[in-house]
């Protein structure tokens, strides 16, 4: 930075109601402080837009003038989450955020992400601004405050800014953080220089296609905006429902991983099941069925078993199992509970068992619209075949359509249902 140079810093901050809690006013708060304390204070100039709505920030990037825009909130499904009108989270992907500073290429001269997850919209961004700052894992509020505080302090001190993202990262991998959830620093890109053979072929050997689910670091998964950002945005609404269906080996349980990863971020609990574990003679009546349920939830949930005390008395299964969840489940839950049922084609072999489960689940989902402890349960459900039972939602609406799968399988379909009661 040089001695005549003068810097606007815009902050953009947004901290959804529906989103989890960010110390955001502290993190501005000693930001300030700062830079008001800096060798080179009187070279910056600090604004803030609080509660960020997406016309916010077209706004304030044209009437501030900013050098420096520093997003300070959370990174979800390819974009950023700004706040609707109602305070709750509205999306905006990686591509409009893009084709925002592209409009003002020739003004900011560096875009700081202070989010999770946050390193794709960081290489859109990069392609129009010179240095740009994301984080491509979770990341705790304590380090990204840490993080901004100390770029800021070496910017104030007169570094550069390639200089301030080292210092930052030095400042909290000093307070023992993992070097894996470093913030990633991206500069504009150019045009690179053509790879001979032998270099792309190793990039070849590493793309085999895989076997399952896909990992969330790999490289294959192939994002469908908006079906991520939509599951995103349902899973943390009460009592949520979202039903995926498609062709086996198109990417449902690389999609479940994901929403499941998305909902311990919120800090839920989270639990998923995959049916083809259960053994031929589990499914050889209900009540036994029910009571593997029960226990297998509780086991990926790493609570002590109580199914025994609540499948006393007279009542039948169904009940019994409602109540297991309700009275004990959802009420010792200190968060929402996110239930993930994979590969429910196993039990539509027996329809008997099929038609009383799904129809437990459904009454499950009703439940919360009128009992608050249900708008604790989140139900992901995940399958391959059509069937005719009462999985369907009367009030679900048609999300999403798509002629490619999560793995790059052209010709193929694949949907996606969701309901939620708020």
């Amino acid at each position: 930075m040089t001695s005549n140079s003068f810097r606007t810093i815009l902050i953009l901050a947004a901290n959804p109601k529906d989103s989890t809690h960010r110390r955001l006013d502290e993190e501005v708060r000693e930001i300030d402080e700062g830079l008001t304390r800096a060798k080179q204070r009187e070279q910056f100039h600090l604004e803030t837009k609080w509660a960020a709505l997406p016309r916010d920030v077209n706004l304030a990037i044209m009437e501030s003038s900013p050098q420096i825009v520093h997003f300070s909130g959370h990174g979800v499904g390819g974009g950023l989450a700004f706040s609707d009108e109602l305070g709750h989270s509205q999306p905006v992907d990686a591509q409009a955020i893009a084709g925002l500073f592209e409009l003002f290429a020739d003004q900011v001269e560096c875009v700081l992400l202070n989010a999770c997850y946050a390193e794709e919209q960081a290489a859109a961004i990069a392609q129009h601004i010179p240095y740009v700052i994301g984080t491509s894992q979770a990341v705790g509020s304590e380090a990204a405050r840490a993080f901004a505080v100390g770029f800021y302090d070496a910017l104030g001190a007169g570094r550069s800014i390639e200089f301030a993202y080292k210092y930052a990262c030095s400042s909290i991998r000093m307070a023992g953080i993992s070097a894996e959830l470093m913030p990633v620093l991206k500069q504009r890109s150019t045009t690179p220089s053509p790879k001979s053979p032998a270099a792309i072929a190793p990039l070849l050997v590493n793309l085999d296609e895989p076997e399952g689910q896909v990992p969330l670091d790999s490289a294959l998964y192939v994002t469908r905006p908006p079906i991520e950002t939509k599951c995103y945005e349902t899973i943390v609404k009460p009592g949520a429902l979202i039903r995926i269906k498609a062709p086996r080996q198109m990417g449902k349980s690389s999609l479940m991983l994901r929403i499941l990863d998305y909902a311990a971020q919120q800090g839920y609990e989270v639990a998923s099941l995959n049916f083809q574990l259960a053994e031929q003679e589990i499914f050889s009546e209900l009540d036994q069925f029910l009571q593997w349920f029960c226990n297998s939830i509780t086991w990926e949930l790493n609570r002590e078993d109580k199914v025994g005390e609540y499948w006393q008395g007279t009542l039948g299964s169904k009940n019994k199992c409602t109540n297991y969840f309700q009275r004990y489940l959802l009420t010792g839950a200190s968060s929402p509970l996110m239930l993930c049922l994979d590969e429910v084609d196993a039990v539509f072999q027996y329809p008997t068992i099929a038609t009383d489960f799904f129809s437990m689940l459904r009454a499950w989902h009703e439940n919360a619209k009128i009992k608050p402890i249900w708008k604790n349960l989140r139900l992901v459900i995940v399958h391959s075949k059509e069937v005719y039972i009462p999985l369907n939602i009367n009030q679900s609406r048609l999300m999403w359509g798509c002629r490619s799968s999560c793995r790059r399988s052209p010709r193929r379909r694949w949907w996606i249902w969701w309901s939620a009661t708020g």
